[in-house]
């Protein structure tokens, strides 16, 4: 671990297991003061103990993101940050929830919704400082419709055009950075019912790779590099092709 100052990082949806690795690898480089924000409390306490005992300064707050009212963007008052992580998100069953348009409607705020207004949040904030880094989980879903995931991927690629968006708004800040990080298949609970293939990687590879990719500022990691590749070749597919797979 550096000699660096403390690392203060407020945390999203801080359960996510992808999210705890990410933080583990920082940990490994810097020491650091995180704020663990998400809905349930006791895996909050988990997630928290396990990074204290690696030396993190951490706080508690449980809280529904959902929610614009519950006062989560209260806790991030009168601080500086150095970086904003958002990683809450819900990989539906597609066929049962578009069959119920609040179950719909639920899984949209779950995975644009909400992130967009906490990343709305934060920006606020980076333009008051003039400086710092946010840091958004999306998905590699995101990059064409496929039958499927279409609902998921349909969220993360509007997730994505408003990240860009965000990026283009700071452009002129160098000091300020916007990184859409993008896993691919990653064998977490949120993957537990799908059956594991050699594409999949495990959320300590995919954490640690999200690390690097915010150190270095990225404005976009594929998680890991070589999905990159795999999507290049989905993207450019013709359709008439595309619709002979059951990708």
């Amino acid at each position: 671990m550096s000699d660096s100052p403390s690392y203060r990082t407020a945390v999203f949806g801080a359960t996510s297991a992808i999210a705890g690795e990410t933080l583990r690898a920082l940990l490994a480089d810097r020491p650091a003061e995180i704020l663990l924000i998400g809905r349930n409390a006791d895996r909050l306490e988990t997630v928290a103990a396990d990074l204290r005992a690696r030396g993190a300064v951490c706080e508690v707050h449980a809280t529904d993101l959902l929610n614009p009212d519950a006062g989560w963007e209260s806790l991030l008052a009168g601080k500086e940050w150095d970086l904003f992580l958002i990683a809450h998100g819900s990989l539906p069953d597609q066929d049962a929830t578009l069959a119920d348009p609040h179950a719909t409607g639920r899984e949209i705020d779950i995975n644009l919704i909400s992130p967009v207004r906490i990343a709305a949040a934060c920006a606020r904030i980076l333009d008051k400082q003039q400086k710092g880094t946010l840091a958004v989980f999306g998905s590699v879903a995101g990059d064409r419709g496929r039958q499927s995931n279409y609902l998921y991927g349909a969220t993360k690629a509007a997730l994505e055009t408003f990240l860009a968006g965000l990026r283009h708004r700071f452009a002129d800040l160098p000091a300020v950075a916007i990184t859409l990080l993008k896993p691919g298949l990653t064998d977490t609970p949120m993957t537990a019912n799908i059956e594991k293939g050699p594409l999949f990687s495990s959320a300590s590879k995919v954490g640690e790779a999200a690390w690097k990719a915010i150190h270095k500022r990225k404005s976009t990691a594929y998680l890991p590099g070589w999905w990159r590749l795999v999507m290049g070749v989905i993207r450019h597919l013709p359709e008439f092709v595309l619709h002979k797979t059951k990708l």
